[in-house]
């Protein structure tokens, strides 16, 4: 069956919490020291986390009544949309499903008058984006607060 791809509800945080940690602890086996993947859980649960997440467009993909995936995007000066909170629980890796969700993200924000995109891509996800047009900006940290933080790539698009 085919997941369908719809907007958030603000009730499904929780849910959407427990995909963004399943899948960057999944990510980060391949690209991160393991001692990051406490401090990510951490981030994710802070309290500022679920109204940042809600400022977007997110949209996520649902199976069988549960969140496999999730891809939104925020606008930036000009033209100039960011692709963000793209991530899939490992369950639903390698299926297509990251590409529809970013396409769609892109798709609402050329609706809405962008034609640029940019986003911070986590390390082992850099050679997706790339498959889907993206080239490297420049390298970057996201700070995870603890006074760590980890190396991203900021990419752009158009």
């Amino acid at each position: 069956m085919t997941p369908l791809i719809r907007p958030l509800q603000p009730e499904e945080m929780p849910a959407l919490v427990a995909l963004h940690a399943a899948s960057f602890a999944a990510l980060a086996t391949a690209a991160y020291p393991p001692e990051l993947v406490p401090a990510y859980t951490a981030m994710l649960n802070a309290p500022d986390y679920a109204p940042e997440v809600l400022a977007s467009d997110l949209w996520v993909a649902e199976g069988a009544g549960t969140l496999l995936g999730s891809a939104g995007w925020g606008s930036q000066e000009g033209e100039v949309a960011r692709i963000r909170k793209v991530f899939v629980h490992p369950d639903a890796a390698r299926q297509g499903l990251a590409t529809r969700l970013v396409r769609a993200a892109e798709d609402r924000a050329r609706t809405a008058g962008h034609r640029r995109f940019v986003l911070r891509a986590y390390l082992g996800a850099v050679p997706f984006y790339e498959s889907l047009g993206y080239v490297a900006d420049r390298p970057g940290e996201r700070p995870l607060g603890g006074g760590l933080s980890m190396p991203v790539l900021f990419m752009r698009k158009g």
